[in-house]
């Protein structure tokens, strides 16, 4: 790893946890490649932090969200998120973020869904993904890294709006057979509205943050059955999520 890139990741990774800083500035692209091919961070900003009302996308060990879920393909089934606690990178030495897992007993086909995922929050106010492995049905499936880190989601909330946020990044998959595939993906980021009331089974929310996330062909067009709209709630994370499914918030535990 450079020495700009490993600098890069220390500073990103001491942060996690202390809260951040408003987004960056509309239109951003995300960070380029680094020649050596490791991990990067996307640029942080310089905005004066933001930590009114808590975060849109709270990383504190031992939260736990559960969700029902409506999914083309594997039906109605409930998923349970939980936040493990802060781990070291697997492959990233030195390098530290959320263990997050996921788990969904997909009851219409009979799988166990299980998603092991490593993210930080950046100063920015931008929630990133580093690594993600798949099981089903306790057997690995699928390993994934990207380059730079990924969007997952907004922790703060953009002081005006428009708002929109570019993300290009690689994309490197290893499948339980050892074979490699990689892509090229990008994705916007728009915050379409705020202060939004949403209802769902763990209640009413009325200061939600609605956002919406397009992935994008080669041509820069938005790929067809490949957005997703979210409503993130500032101390309780998402509540709701529309587009490839359907997901929403049923109980929540939120640690401080």
């Amino acid at each position: 790893m450079t020495r700009r890139w490993r600098a890069a990741l220390a500073a990103g990774w001491m942060l996690v946890g202390c809260g951040g800083s408003s987004l960056p500035a509309t239109g951003g692209p995300g960070t380029g490649t680094p020649p050596d091919g490791n991990v990067g961070l996307p640029p942080t900003g310089t905005d004066e932090p933001d930590t009114q009302g808590g975060s849109l996308w709270p990383l504190t060990a031992g939260s736990v969200w559960v969700y029902d879920i409506l999914d083309p393909v594997h039906g109605a089934f409930q998923k349970q998120v939980t936040m493990e606690g802060e781990k070291e990178v697997p492959g990233m030495a030195g390098s530290r973020g959320m263990l997050v897992h996921s788990r969904q007993d997909r009851v219409a086909t009979g799988v166990l869904y299980e998603e092991y995922s490593y993210q930080a929050e950046l100063p920015n106010g931008l929630v990133v993904r580093l690594r993600e492995e798949d099981h089903r049905d306790g057997v690995l499936v699928r390993t994934t890294t990207w380059n730079p880190a990924t969007v997952k989601s907004l922790a703060r909330a953009p002081s005006a709006l428009p708002w929109s946020y570019q993300s290009a990044v690689q994309e490197f998959t290893v499948l339980g057979d050892g074979s490699q595939e990689d892509s090229d993906p990008t994705y916007t980021w728009r915050v379409v509205e705020m202060d939004v009331t949403v209802q769902t089974k763990a209640g009413t929310f009325t200061n939600a943050i609605k956002v919406r996330r397009d992935k994008l062909n080669d041509a820069g067009e938005v790929k067809d059955g490949k957005e997703r709209t979210y409503w993130l709630v500032p101390g309780v994370g998402k509540v709701r999520e529309e587009g490839e499914r359907t997901e929403e918030l049923v109980r929540y535990d939120i640690k401080k």
